[in-house]
């Protein structure tokens, strides 16, 4: 198994982060009926002789309306990439769920299983494949209808989470995916700094997991040193590193601007090097926006090009 599988194994063993994945991603009204406080990971080795379920996380809850059976489970399967035999696997591990509960004598005699809820978190490509047991199973007649098998999953494609739903929450898993789909420094730095901002301080192992994943999994991505990465040991110093970086990158473009500017002209070069460095930090801008910066002076030019790397927001550039 990969450090990155691994990393989302370690994360999501941790209640802060189960309970933000089921209840700010999952959201179904079942999340709601379930008692976050009572949640505790639940024993894996059903499974011990299919291979290895390293991967696999369970949790317990109790019921907040405490009707038998008192508890449900949350089977978390992580995915590194799509799997069309899902839906079987699941009904396997399932099945040997239920039967060690009943070899445990953990269920009552005559009394009902608890249920189990099966939840897929694709960390790779696109998920394109079934979600439901009965789909990969072939027709024979409507009489025989009642004796397909009916088993479903949800769904978690990390890949896919639209970034605007992600920046509208605040939390750890929110600054996770975001973290998870960056491709740009720019985006890394905003991840750690919203990640901080949502990360309690008494949360020291699920720190230390993020400073982990990111030192073997993010970082490697901009091609830092194997230096740099031990350096940066902390959120706090990862942040300020790629700081550091950000501000250094972002004189090399400007004085690369201004070179551009003596060989086509200032405005122009001036121009050019502030709609570039402002595409960079707030992604695509209004029509506008570039009129205005196309028309403005070099000097002012100059000025917005400053302000760019510690601004906040567009209007954080053009206050005045």
């Amino acid at each position: 198994m990969g450090q990155h599988d691994l990393s989302y194994r370690d994360f999501f063993s941790q209640p802060l982060m189960i309970r933000g994945l089921l209840r700010e991603i999952v959201g179904e009204h079942w999340v709601e009926r379930i008692d976050f406080a009572s949640g505790e990971p639940d024993n894996t080795s059903f499974a011990k002789h299919f291979g290895s379920r390293e991967a696999d996380i369970i949790w317990k809850f109790q019921r907040k309306d405490e009707s038998e059976p008192v508890f449900v489970y949350i089977l978390l399967e992580l995915q590194s990439r799509p799997d069309p035999t899902m839906p079987v696997r699941f009904m396997v591990y399932v099945g040997l769920f239920y039967q060690k509960l009943l070899d445990s004598q953990k269920v009552k005699a005559g009394g009902k299983l608890p249920l189990v809820i099966p939840i897929v978190l694709n960390i790779g490509d696109r998920w394109n494949m079934a979600t439901d047991l009965g789909s990969l199973i072939e027709d024979l007649d409507p009489s025989a209808e009642i004796y397909r098998p009916q088993l479903r999953y949800y769904l978690i494609d990390a890949v896919a989470l639209p970034r605007e739903k992600l920046e509208a929450l605040n939390s750890p898993v929110a600054a996770l995916f975001l973290l998870e789909k960056s491709n740009d420094p720019l985006d890394v730095e905003s991840g750690i700094q919203r990640l901080k901002q949502s990360l309690p301080p008494t949360e020291t192992a699920l720190r230390e997991t993020f400073e982990g994943w990111l030192q073997k999994v993010i970082l490697p991505r901009f091609r830092w040193s194997e230096k740099e990465i031990a350096a940066a040991g902390t959120l706090e110093a990862v942040g300020t590193m790629l700081a550091e970086k950000i501000d250094r990158w972002s004189h090399e473009l400007q004085a690369k601007g201004r070179e551009e500017g003596r060989q086509e002209g200032r405005q122009e070069g001036e121009a050019r090097m502030v709609l570039r460095q402002l595409r960079l930090k707030f992604g695509p801008l209004e029509p506008e926006i570039e009129d205005r910066v196309r028309s403005a002076d070099p000097d002012r030019l100059l000025e917005w090009g400053e302000r760019v790397l510690t601004a906040e927001s567009l209007q954080d550039v053009f206050r005045d």
